[in-house]
């Protein structure tokens, strides 16, 4: 049977374990909403342009090349876009974000027990559909790594970096 001081051990580490990976949901979701605007860009931008050559006096053999060749364009963009799930994953970054605040103010709060704190935190784990970019694990290491209780993702990059730089 787990002492009282056990359990408040415990319920540190997972608030640690949630809040960074909020921190990381968050870095996530940004990256992606920034590809994702940076993407769209010329797709607004290669419509217009169509828009206004249509209207235009230009030659009809000039304006289909200029039309295939701008549609192409934004077909491949919007496939591109497609195949990487880029929205899907704005959209799960995002809700592992507002979950993971949502757990560490339960957490915060201490009106819940301990195995309701880990099976949230198991449950939210699992909805996790992507993994974390090395870019932003480093990042997220180098801010809390031996200050903060590391998520298991994460815990294992920390110990194998700390032995190799020995």
């Amino acid at each position: 049977m787990q002492t009282d001081e056990d359990k408040q051990k415990k319920l540190k580490e997972y608030l640690d374990q949630s809040y960074i990976n909020s921190v990381l949901a968050q870095y996530h979701y940004d990256f992606y909403y920034r590809l994702n605007l940076i993407a769209m860009l010329p797709l607004i931008l290669g419509s217009s342009l169509l828009t206004i050559l249509n209207s235009a006096d230009i030659k009809d053999d000039v304006l289909k090349v200029i039309n295939i060749t701008i549609n192409a364009t934004n077909a491949i963009i919007m496939s591109l876009l497609n195949a990487y799930k880029i929205v899907e994953r704005i959209n799960c970054y995002k809700s592992l974000y507002n979950k993971y605040q949502t757990l560490s103010h339960k957490i915060e709060k201490g009106t819940e027990d301990l195995d309701s704190i880990i099976n949230e935190y198991d449950a939210i784990q699992n909805d996790n559909n992507y993994s974390w970019l090395s870019y932003y694990k480093k990042k997220i290491i180098k801010i809390f790594g031996g200050k903060k209780t590391l998520p298991n993702s994460l815990a294992l990059d920390y110990e194998v970096s700390a032995s190799i730089v020995v």
